[in-house]
């Protein structure tokens, strides 16, 4: 890196955004803003169900009503995977080192930020409402002030113009060393 040259962003992204086809059906996602952001940005992919030992292309997960929060089922095979979800994203998110943002799939059960659809029941019954998916919660507790975003809103071209996951001034306090004294440089660049 050359003087003055800011380091590139890592940012944390859903494999299934164009790095692997590992969604439940088997596809890959082709998206446009991360494909444009691979030359910018180094990537961190990854899929927290194939990371808990989910197959591909494997039975549909759903975010079930729980009384102590959402909970992770299987309805095909009836498995409870929320326990699974939950130590696999502490372990990754405790392992992950300095990152500037997240880049999340919308809707998914996993990475959804705010519109993982939860249902009354798992063999069936009606949405009762939407929330963050199990590994999305995990990310906000754990970075709260960063950045994170879903691909599904970057298809808005407005939201795509102030997209904060480019390369930043954020990159940046990764030189420098400690985050926490740089505190106040991280509420303001993500806020």
């Amino acid at each position: 890196m050359s003087p003055g040259e800011w380091p590139r962003p890592r940012v944390v992204v859903s494999a299934c955004l164009g790095f692997a086809a590992v969604r439940y059906s088997g596809e890959l996602i082709p998206d446009k803003v991360v494909a444009a952001l691979k030359e910018h940005v180094d990537f961190v992919p990854v899929c927290p169900e194939v990371e808990i030992g989910l197959g591909v292309p494997r039975p549909v997960v759903r975010l079930v009503r729980g009384e102590e929060g959402p909970r992770m089922v299987q309805p095909k095979t009836g498995e409870d995977l929320t326990e699974r979800m939950r130590a696999f994203s502490q372990r990754f998110l405790q392992g992950l080192g300095e990152v500037e943002g997240f880049l999340l799939k919308n809707r998914s059960p996993s990475c959804a930020l705010k519109d993982a659809k939860r249902y009354a029941h798992a063999e069936g019954g009606g949405v009762v409402g939407k929330g963050p998916g199990l590994f999305a919660q995990a990310v906000e507790e754990a970075f709260p002030l960063l950045p994170k975003e879903d691909e599904g809103r970057l298809t808005n071209p407005r939201i795509r113009a102030h997209l904060p996951l480019p390369v930043s001034p954020r990159s940046g306090v990764r030189r420098v060393g400690d985050r926490r004294r740089h505190r106040c440089c991280y509420a303001r660049y993500t806020h």
